[in-house]
């Protein structure tokens, strides 16, 4: 059984008998584009996107748990009717790429040369870390929760658990798959019968960042540049990169966006997250202009624009903000010598 959704003068078919996972919800954004959102008590953590291009279907990020990867390999194969044929790791934080051991042999996993390296170095660094620090976390985390009254606190920190829990259940059978097609170029482009896609390389959540963009529907598949109504992680970035990357796919045309973390959203979303890291760089620089130290961040209010946003699994805000001390203080340095 399906039914017909009309959107900007052109129509298209939704199952009414979408996919089911506990890990995530699907989305329909378009024929054969779908995106499976994180749902706040499963082990996906971040957001993953499906297409079908026709004689070929790409699956966009792999999450965190290689069971909810399961899960996202059996769902694309249910809305697409073909197995999956390439994977594409957007970068090379754990939360999306960990799901790539599902994968037979012979789907293709693309990045870029930067993230498959990223992944081969830092991935056996972060698992003995999490070996070593994440069952303490858990403890800890309960013991807060347990104190915690604040309603959007226990939230986050009820966030913060189940991305543990994640990590520890995937401890027990991770295999590191890594990318074996990598490219340096602006773009890749991927040509399918039904229709094409672009693979964009960027830079701001980290130093490099793919950006899966549809030119015919306006679609683009932001993985973490972009975050809604969560507060980001900068710390692994470069922030005016990362504006000059949301003006570029804002400069697209683009009409829908499915974020690395949160709800499906539009255009404006992007000049939103812009904001945020302009917001966040004036706070530091009048810290700083005025003589405030480094741990006075934890003192500075949210502005009220983002005030609802999570922080995530801590406090984002605090670490982005002295993230952006310091590399506000770095190039006042640089410019005194």
């Amino acid at each position: 059984m399906s039914h017909e959704r009309e959107e900007k003068g052109e129509t298209f078919i939704m199952s009414a008998q979408l996919p089911k996972s506990k890990h995530f919800q699907i989305e329909p954004l378009a024929d054969g584009v779908f995106a499976a959102i994180a749902s706040e008590h499963g082990y996906a953590i971040c957001n993953a996107g499906i297409v079908d291009i026709g004689d070929k279907t790409i699956i966009f990020d792999t999450f965190i748990s290689p069971n909810a990867a399961e899960d996202l390999l059996k769902a694309a194969k249910q809305l697409t009717s073909h197995e999956a044929t390439y994977v594409v790791n957007s970068h090379y934080h754990n939360d999306h790429i960990r799901g790539n051991q599902v994968f037979s042999p012979d789907v293709d996993i693309i990045s870029t040369t930067w993230t498959r390296e990223a992944i081969a170095q830092k991935e056996p660094e972060e698992i003995r870390w999490e070996k070593e620090n994440v069952p303490q976390g858990i403890i800890d985390a309960k013991s807060k929760l347990i104190a915690e009254k604040d309603p959007r606190r226990r939230r986050e920190l009820t966030l913060l658990i189940v991305y543990y829990k994640a990590i520890i259940e995937s401890h027990q059978q991770l295999k590191t798959r890594l990318p074996n097609i990598t490219f340096e170029s602006p773009k890749l482009v991927l040509h399918g019968a039904k229709r094409t896609v672009e693979l964009l390389s960027l830079v701001g959540h980290t130093a490099s960042d793919l950006v899966l963009y549809l030119p015919d529907e306006k679609i683009a598949f932001m993985s973490d540049l972009l975050f809604i109504n969560i507060h980001p992680y900068l710390a692994s970035g470069f922030p005016e990169r990362w504006k000059e990357s949301l003006s570029m796919v804002e400069a697209l045309g683009i009409q829908t966006v499915v974020p690395g973390h949160g709800p499906v959203g539009r255009s404006a979303d992007l000049s939103v997250m812009a904001q945020y890291i302009q917001s966040l760089e004036n706070i530091a620089a009048n810290m700083i202009k005025s003589g405030r130290s480094i741990e006075e961040a934890s003192l500075q209010p949210i502005p009220s624009q983002f005030e609802t946003w999570l922080l995530f699994f801590d406090n984002f805000f605090v670490d982005n903000l002295q993230f952006l001390y310091k590399c506000l203080k770095q190039e006042k340095e640089k410019k005194v010598i």
